[in-house]
């Protein structure tokens, strides 16, 4: 309580619970001489699991609170479940990788913090300073392995573009802060909706913010950086950096809306002009992007381009100003696609890794024969690739079937012929490794360093297989309660 004033913090449990055990780890990782990597891990996941329940009891008529700086509602909840749900994954996956390292662990926590408090910014200087908590401890961890040149010029890339990303959020946000003199989201939204607002000016303003959103997400042009990063860090890392940062940038996208919307057609370009070219462009230069790639690492790079394309659609259905209906579809759909996002792209980058450290490479060729001499996780990784792909009866078919549904329901249907067309285009180069895998011969050098007879699932691995392939299968049978979960959530 503060003089004069009441400050509720009854919204915020989960953020403050969250930062009181990861203080707590942070004397554990002192204290533990042996095994910290695995400690990290079990303390963190207990520690995800208690904020997940929290989170789920969370009021979500709560409103604004703490001076209207942060907001609580089914958004909040939906995200603030997921972000605990693919860390906890991810904190499962960095074991294999670091079993004696707290710090990774703690820096892939760290971020959380700002996750949370970024899925319910209401306000700039909120959003701002979330998204950089997430971004700091990014920058450390895509470096860890110092003596890695490769990991080293990752970090280095993914500084340099993230400082420069930065600089043009904050100077469309110093725009929109002249323009309406309020810092609140709502306030902003309200304003320049009154005002009927057709200022290029503002046009120049959300471009800039739009861009620095899209580095977060691997937006195209800002993309540029995703596959060398994907590439140079380590592979558990990757995995991180391909769903929960790009979802948390998704969550201050969809906090801005408000704003995009307010703009009027300035120079022929209105909020559905700038949403419908930047899908239609990442999803098409993520796809071709990967036709190319030798490295598996770098394909799914290019590949997490595409699917934020496919994301995008959903916020160009939001941006058309459409009908109730239609905008809570569309909602539910974006959602819905990070939910089963996670699940198989996950799954990929498990197995992506489970070999990577047998052979020591991720390059396709280390792939070739898979099939014959380790047929389980060439099974599992090829499920994988037919979800991304959006093959039925898989989860990854039903998360793009809910996104054209909304795209068609908003009558875009030009976008929905670009996002259909890309999907054939994608199915070429997830079908090449399934090809590699099956119908090749493995190659004498690689298949050596394998097990025989064949890598045993047991224990974490089985796990954390089960974890990813289980939804990945259900989703795309049964996704009904899920979706009107999120429905019930969000809208």
């Amino acid at each position: 309580m503060m003089s004069g004033l009441q400050v509720d913090l009854g919204p915020l449990l989960p953020e403050l619970i969250f930062s009181a055990g990861l203080l707590l780890l942070l004397i554990v990782n002192l204290v533990v001489k042996r095994g910290r990597g695995k400690v990290m891990a079990i303390g963190g996941v207990i520690l995800l699991a208690v904020v997940c329940v929290f989170a789920m009891g969370g009021d979500e008529s709560v409103g604004e609170y703490l001076f209207g700086s942060v907001v609580q509602d089914g958004v909040t909840v939906f995200f603030r479940i997921f972000f605990c749900a693919a860390t906890a994954l991810s904190l499962g996956l960095m074991v294999f990788s670091f079993p004696n390292d707290g710090e990774p662990f703690l820096l892939m926590l760290s971020s959380m913090l700002g996750m949370f408090l970024l899925a319910g910014s209401n306000d700039l200087v909120t959003l701002f300073v979330a998204l950089e908590l997430v971004s700091i401890p990014s920058y450390v961890l895509a470096g860890y392995k110092r003596n890695d040149v490769r990991s080293g010029e990752a970090s280095l890339k993914y500084v340099m573009f993230g400082a420069m990303s930065s600089g043009l959020m904050l100077y469309g946000f110093s725009f929109l802060y002249g323009m309406t003199g309020s810092t609140s989201l709502v306030n902003m939204a309200g304003h320049l909706g009154k005002i009927g607002a057709n200022d290029p000016m503002l046009l120049i303003a959300l471009v800039l913010v739009l861009a620095g959103i899209g580095y977060k997400i691997a937006m195209v042009p800002m993309h540029f950086w995703c596959p060398d990063v994907y590439e140079g860090s380590p592979t558990a890392v990757t995995a991180f950096f391909s769903v929960v940062p790009k979802a948390a940038g998704f969550a201050a996208l969809y906090r801005l809306m408000g704003v995009f919307t307010s703009l009027n057609t300035s120079w022929g370009v209105n909020a559905l002009t700038l949403f419908t070219v930047a899908s239609a462009v990442t999803m098409t230069f993520g796809n071709l992007g990967a036709l190319y790639q030798t490295s598996l690492k770098r394909l799914l790079a290019y590949s997490s381009i595409a699917h934020a394309g496919y994301i995008l659609m959903g916020f160009a259905v939001l941006a058309s100003n459409p009908s109730m209906d239609v905008a809570a579809l569309a909602t539910q759909a974006i959602m819905f696609y990070l939910a089963v996002y996670l699940f198989m792209n996950f799954g990929a980058f498990l197995i992506v890794d489970l070999i990577e450290r047998h052979t020591g490479g991720d390059a396709i060729s280390y792939f070739r024969g898979l099939g014959r001499t380790n047929a389980v996780p060439a099974l599992l990784l090829a499920v994988f690739l037919f979800s991304l792909t959006g093959i039925p009866p898989l989860a990854g078919f039903t998360g793009k079937f809910l996104l054209f549904a909304a795209l068609v329901k908003g009558k875009l249907w030009a976008l929905a012929m670009i996002g259909i067309a890309n999907t054939v285009v994608s199915l070429y180069y997830y079908i090449r490794v399934i090809r590699d895998m099956f119908l090749y011969e493995p190659m004498p050098d690689t298949a050596a360093l394998l097990p025989n007879p064949g890598i045993k699932f047991k224990g974490l691995l089985a796990t954390l297989s089960l974890l990813a392939i289980a939804p990945t299968l259900i989703l795309g049978l049964w996704w009904g309660p899920l979706a009107e979960w999120i429905g019930l959530k969000t809208w």
